[in-house]
């Protein structure tokens, strides 16, 4: 079973994107900010992470740069999911080692097919 890290501190979106993903047969493991997403990418490997941007404690941007940097997780991809949508918010997320980038709020009719993209 695969499993997703969700990270985003708006407790109406993780509930949302867990139901989703555990509906679909995935494992979910949620964290609140991006301080808290870092620690539960020490504590266990993930097949794609979920990354809010705008979060207390410490951004998305920093989270995935020091995620990037953890064993195992150079190829793990991380999707910005975000309300932050311009061109350039796309490309700052990229430039912190994102593999792509959702927008918030979600269409849960075609959520589970983006996603999918990533984990094949």
């Amino acid at each position: 079973m695969k499993k997703i890290l969700v990270v985003d501190d708006n407790e109406k979106n993780r509930y949302l994107v867990s139901f989703i993903l555990k509906k679909n047969g995935l494992e979910v493991v949620t964290a609140t900010d991006g301080l808290e997403g870092v620690e539960a990418a020490k504590r266990q490997l993930v097949d794609l992470i979920l990354m809010d941007i705008k979060m207390p404690k410490m951004d998305g941007y920093e989270a995935t740069s020091r995620i990037r940097k953890l064993a195992g997780y150079q190829s793990v991809p991380i999707i910005a999911l975000t309300s932050y949508a311009m061109a350039e918010d796309k490309k700052k997320a990229l430039d912190a080692g994102c593999d792509g980038h959702l927008s918030k709020p979600i269409n849960p009719e075609t959520f589970m097919d983006k996603i999918r993209k990533y984990l094949e």
